[in-house]
């Protein structure tokens, strides 16, 4: 498994900190998506501008058709290197994806935590998500 993460929220009012977070995980801009492999560091990134993204586990296809969507050569194997723990830097792939807005929009509000907003770690539910923007 990997992570598939989404930027939910602006630059507007974010800490210098946390905006230099979000550049670590290649999260410039608001839509952007990226993909990460299953890592402690990952994770503690991710735990730390969570207000800003939704984020959690994605399977192979979904990271197939996100890859593939956004014209990436062979996603098969860049899938599989995700799961082998590669990040997308080490094989020289784009390492962020632009979506579109959720259509039919976000069920909650953005500033608050799943399951009552959209922020933070939503487990399986963020292939839902990924479906609605792509």
């Amino acid at each position: 498994m990997m992570y598939g993460v989404i930027r939910i929220r602006g630059k507007v009012g974010v800490r210098q900190k946390l905006e230099d977070t979000l550049g670590m995980l290649n999260l410039k801009n608001k839509f952007n998506c990226t993909i990460l492999p299953e890592t402690e560091d990952y994770r503690g990134m991710l735990k730390k501008v969570e207000r800003f993204v939704t984020w959690g586990k994605i399977n192979k296809d979904t990271a197939i058709k996100i890859l593939d969507k956004n014209g990436v050569e062979n996603p098969e194997e860049i899938a599989e290197g995700l799961e082998e723990g590669k990040s997308l830097s080490k094989m020289n792939v784009r390492r962020s994806f632009p979506l579109s807005p959720p259509s039919g929009g976000f069920k909650g509000s953005t500033k608050n935590m799943y399951p009552k907003g959209e922020a933070g770690n939503r487990e399986d539910g963020v292939e839902k998500l990924f479906e609605k923007m792509m």
